[in-house]
């Protein structure tokens, strides 16, 4: 008796354990130029405008790769909530939108070339933007 007992809390705690929350992900991805706003809801995210570009054009032989950084300025319903600096992916969003989004993709184009300027017109930002959701 004791052992159909203990068999029985064993199978028990299994479906416990395995009925626990998993998080699903959901990715969101726009490509904007300057002035240009990604929904998300009730929240958004605006291309205000790259602030530098120091990345190695492509046909130079540079020390260092550099970076790019852009001014991004967030909105929850239709209200801003900050602006921030970015230059890289996985920059969580929690200041703005919480714990269940993060900026898991960042790319801007064009790439330079020497010895061509771009112009601030020309730039276009490709966002990815993760959102975290418990099941």
């Amino acid at each position: 008796m004791k052992s159909l007992l203990l068999g029985l809390l064993l199978v028990n705690c299994s479906l416990l354990f395995s009925q626990q929350k998993e998080a699903e992900y959901q990715y969101f991805q726009e490509t904007l130029c300057p002035g240009d706003v990604f929904s998300l809801g009730k929240n958004a995210v605006k291309f205000k405008k790259v602030i530098s570009d120091s990345r190695c054009p492509e046909n130079v032989t540079c020390i260092w790769a550099g970076e790019v950084k852009v001014l991004l300025e967030f909105f929850e319903n239709g209200k801003s909530v900050g602006e921030q600096l970015v230059a890289g992916v996985n920059f969580p969003l929690d200041n703005f939108f919480g714990k269940s989004f993060a900026l898991s993709g960042f790319a801007v184009y064009p790439y330079p070339e020497s010895p061509q300027k771009i112009q601030a017109s020309e730039y276009s930002l490709q966002l990815k933007i993760t959102e975290k959701r418990e099941n």
